[in-house]
């Protein structure tokens, strides 16, 4: 998701704050035997749209991984939120359109090898994303000033699918810094309607994901 800067410090403040206490509560609690453990922290997104009429983004958010502690397959779980703004071409003009906002739940299978501190995971996982469209501020007088009169932008819910690889390293026993590159395929269908009609189509949505992360584990494999 895409974040204004000052309101991320206190979003990234509680969420580390949040995950050490857990992982204190946890230990207390006599949990060491856990075979594997999730991290929870934060993390920057960089969004590249494989759509010509894409914007590039970025956002803050929380980080998480799923630490199996020995190689081999496993599910996997993934949470993807961003938006993506997008341009309209009209004739031999480009206007403004809007921002697709997606939703995205994930699950999917993958490999994962340890070497040492470091992990490395492959893994391809789908889902259905959750979307909406919120029309961009400048569209309808920039639409108009191409003789389009533009009244109302629609998209659909929709499924996706992912490929992602990672690599992840243990500084600490609990605390882990990881980089990762997917991509996302989503194909909404989108709805256009202009003052003479509607027009439909797959508004294509895919995009190039690169994260970097670091997450605090909640549990960890007893010795």
């Amino acid at each position: 998701m895409k974040y204004e800067p000052l309101r991320l410090i206190p979003i990234v403040c509680l969420a580390l704050t949040a995950t050490l206490l857990l992982a204190s509560n946890a230990h207390a609690q006599g949990i060491d035997d856990a075979i594997a453990h999730v991290g929870i922290g934060a993390g920057i997104t960089f969004y590249n749209p494989s759509n010509d009429d894409g914007h590039r983004s970025r956002g803050i958010g929380v980080a998480y991984r799923w630490h199996r502690f020995d190689s081999g397959w496993g599910p996997t779980f993934a949470l993807d939120w961003h938006r993506t703004d997008f341009d309209q071409t009209l004739g031999a003009m480009s206007a403004p359109l809007g921002s697709l906002r997606m939703r995205s739940l994930l699950a999917g299978f993958g490999h994962t090898n340890y070497f040492g501190r470091f992990a490395a995971s492959a893994s391809v996982s789908g889902g259905y994303s959750f979307n909406d469209f919120s029309v961009a501020d400048d569209a309808i007088p920039r639409f108009a000033s191409g003789g389009v009169s533009l009244v109302s932008v629609d998209v659909d819910n929709s499924w996706v699918v992912r490929p992602n690889v990672s690599l992840w390293y243990d500084v600490f026993r609990h605390v882990g810094v990881g980089v990762s590159a997917a991509y996302m395929v989503s194909r909404p269908n989108e709805r256009i309607t202009i003052a003479s009609g509607t027009q439909e189509q797959h508004l294509k949505a895919d995009a190039f994901e690169l994260s970097a992360g670091v997450t605090v584990g909640v549990w960890k494999k007893k010795q």
